[in-house]
């Protein structure tokens, strides 16, 4: 069987870098970028870019290094993003302030602006080479908005409404674009920014009583890359919380 080729962005972050080491294990090439390096760039069959994403021009040529490398890819997956709390209005030093604005544009680069400029950068190649591709991206059900979350609430619904733009864009050149939404997953992100008492009463809400496992994300993303009729679609992976 001929070598596939996976882009994941966001490969130095928790759940990056656990896609990245399973795809390995499943004996694809896997492809990364980041704005900073994973802890182990040395692994077998990865290649790896430090890249600025919300930077359109830092993408393209990085994503090109790496195609000079490997060809088209295969699948890209979405995963870089970045998760910040903060309300519309709050009390500071006893004053209402608002919404910091360079958080918000921060948000919307990291999890929105980066999948474009992605996806931008790699359907073309996919599409000189030929061959069908996946892209899927990494979205959250904080896109159905989550209080005191804004811009991250923004941010997945802008990468929802993305997904089902280009997946009807990109069908007929065989690119399927597909989202996966998780809920809250047993990860040092979902622990730093959820206070543990309101953890415990998300969790009593799920009908399955647990938080979700990094493993069942990578189970997600295989079944799409597998399954070549599903595109257009938001798979919501939550235990059921969203019921």
């Amino acid at each position: 069987m001929p070598e596939r080729t996976i882009l994941i962005t966001g490969a130095a972050g928790e759940m990056g870098g656990y896609l990245v080491d399973r795809f390995l294990q499943d004996d694809w090439a896997v492809c990364g970028l980041d704005r900073k390096s994973p802890a182990n760039v040395d692994r077998v069959r990865f290649s790896f870019q430090v890249c600025e994403l919300s930077d359109g021009a830092d993408t393209e040529e990085k994503i090109g290094l790496l195609h000079e490398n490997h060809g088209a890819f295969d699948a890209v997956i979405n995963c870089a993003g970045l998760i910040a709390n903060s309300p519309l209005v709050s009390f500071v030093d006893g004053r209402l302030a608002h919404h910091d604005f360079t958080l918000w544009d921060r948000i919307l680069s990291s999890c929105l602006t980066s999948a474009f400029h992605v996806t931008a950068c790699t359907a073309p190649l996919m599409v000189t080479s030929g061959k069908s591709g996946v892209i899927v991206n990494i979205s959250s059900i904080c896109s159905r908005g989550n209080r005191g979350q804004a811009a991250y609430s923004a941010a997945k619904g802008g990468l929802n409404s993305l997904t089902l733009a280009l997946a009807k864009e990109l069908g007929s050149f065989g690119i399927r674009v597909v989202a996966v939404a998780p809920g809250y997953f047993d990860t040092t992100s979902t622990r730093n920014n959820v206070p543990p008492e309101r953890l415990d009463e998300i969790t009593a809400s799920v009908p399955l009583k647990r938080l979700g496992k990094l493993e069942e994300v990578f189970s997600a993303v295989n079944f799409i890359l597998d399954n070549a009729y599903m595109n257009g679609t938001v798979l919501e992976l939550d235990g059921g919380l969203t019921l």
